[in-house]
């Protein structure tokens, strides 16, 4: 059976994922796992690993969204008014659809996931806040819970940005 460990060490809690030796152990972890994001632990280690590695992926394939977005964001706003008009609109308007579509997919797959709530701890600064008996892997995936409010505003806000800004060129271009 897949064992789940939950506890409060210096206030801080935490739940441990354990490798399951049942026949649909992967199924069973995986669902353990699911209940340990919705519950919200400020910490959840995950010692099977290739779901922690499963978990890692997903994660940063939430980060890349969300980074690439921000990032094309600022490239598309700043190239417009830094570059010569006839390279600007080979730069700006791709810049500013990559970004459209990252921050969209981040809004409509990421957003409500709960595991967008959290962050790897590649430091293993969090790893020395539980208690070493307690784990049975020697490299485990630790989750920590981040606030992830003021991410989903910056991106949105540069997301916007760019339609406001595409939107008055464009009312510009067609009105002259």
């Amino acid at each position: 059976m897949a064992t789940t460990v939950s506890s409060s060490t210096q206030e801080r809690e935490y739940c441990i994922i354990r490798v399951s030796h049942e026949p649909n152990a992967k199924e069973v972890v995986e669902c353990e796992l699911e209940m340990a994001l919705e519950h919200a632990y400020p910490i959840i280690v995950v010692e099977p690993q290739d779901l922690g590695n499963e978990t890692v992926r997903w994660i940063q394939v939430g980060n890349f969204l969300h980074k690439s977005a921000v990032i094309c964001s600022i490239g598309a706003l700043i190239s417009t008014p830094f570059l010569p008009r006839s390279v600007s609109k080979f730069t700006a308007i791709p810049l500013g659809v990559f970004a459209l579509l990252c921050a969209g997919l981040y809004d409509l797959s990421w957003q409500f996931d709960p595991c967008c709530k959290y962050q790897v701890d590649y430091h293993g600064t969090e790893l020395p806040t539980i208690p070493t008996h307690e784990l049975h892997c020697p490299s485990p995936v630790v989750l920590v819970q981040r606030n992830d409010k003021y991410r989903k505003i910056l991106h949105n806000s540069f997301a916007l940005a760019v339609v406001a800004f595409f939107g008055w060129q464009g009312y510009l271009r067609f009105k002259a």
